[in-house]
């Protein structure tokens, strides 16, 4: 409740006890409006969804993704005192996609290299992200990182120290880390993150068709598995590469149940959901939305592959 709403309360109650003579009423008056006042308040919850299920759009949140997401650009970049001119490709890249007018983005450009110079507290930021957005907000401010590690195909030990800050900061765990990393290889794969050309988009029964990996792809899942923590089972060398693609984007083992994956991809599906960045910009749903169908896909080659019903 807002001090203007307890200012406006006690003059209505003053204006009452003053009317009537009788302070009773006043108090009865008073108490109405703070009971009003506490109640619309309450109408809006914490997360900003009202009670018509329309998500409030907050400027700041989009503001503060997009600020967020140059100064963790520029950080990777920098963590290994080279500045690339591929990595400043993806950089230009991500630009692009989230800021549509050129005027916009001349001015996130401009901004982005006045940040290059200068020294932030990341823990800080992350943890501003942390509290105001959702998980899939991160995952995808995470996998745009990711991505301009990943532009000049040399992910070296300097950006891997940065980016497992980063992770920590984020407060993303080692399982999560590899199933967000398996997504983002799947997206990259399509081109999700090209630097120069528009990503084709591909039929669903195309995709389904071309799940399996390319060779550079084969070569850069293998480079992923090996960073994966020995608590996958050792079963899973008898399972086809495309199969432990699809269980690690999912995020669950390949011993899993039936059970235990179809709870893992409804909580997926619920995380992925587009409309839970809808505050944070258009770029933001295409992205959320392209990863719940890498998300779908995964789920829908498990499924055949395990013969669930």
């Amino acid at each position: 409740m807002s001090k203007k709403s307890i200012i406006v309360s006690i003059a209505v109650g003053v204006f009452f006890w003053l009317i009537t003579a009788k302070l009773w009423v006043g108090l009865i008056g008073a108490a109405f409006l703070v009971a009003l006042f506490i109640s619309s308040d309450f109408n809006t919850n914490k997360t900003g969804q009202k009670d018509n299920n329309e998500y409030e759009f907050s400027k700041e949140d989009e503001e503060l993704y997009k600020y967020t997401l140059l100064v963790l650009m520029a950080e990777v970049m920098k963590s290994d005192g080279k500045l690339k001119s591929r990595e400043l490709d993806a950089v230009k890249a991500s630009i692009r996609r989230h800021y549509k007018r050129e005027n916009e983005q001349k001015e996130a450009l401009k901004k982005f290299q006045s940040i290059l110079k200068t020294d932030y507290d990341i823990l800080f930021l992350c943890t501003e992200i942390n509290d105001k957005l959702d998980d899939v907000a991160v995952t995808e401010l995470f996998m745009e990182i990711l991505a301009v590690a990943y532009a000049d195909d040399d992910f070296n030990k300097d950006e891997k120290n940065e980016i497992k800050a980063i992770r920590d900061y984020l407060g993303i765990s080692t399982q999560e880390y590899q199933r967000i990393y398996s997504l983002f290889m799947k997206k990259r794969q399509k081109g999700y993150y090209k630097t120069k050309t528009k990503a084709k988009t591909n039929t669903d029964s195309q995709h389904k068709q071309n799940y399996n990996y390319s060779q550079s792809s084969n070569q850069n899942y293998n480079h992923s598995y090996n960073q994966k923590s020995e608590d996958y089972s050792d079963s899973a060398k008898y399972i086809t590469i495309e199969e432990q693609e699809a269980y690690d984007i999912l995020g669950v083992d390949c011993n899993a149940s039936d059970e235990e994956i179809k709870k893992a991809y409804r909580a997926l599906a619920v995380k992925y959901h587009p409309d839970r960045v809808a505050r944070l910009g258009d770029e933001a749903i295409r992205q959320a939305t392209e990863s719940m169908k890498e998300i779908n896909y995964a789920w829908d080659f498990v499924k055949e592959a395990r013969g669930i019903k």
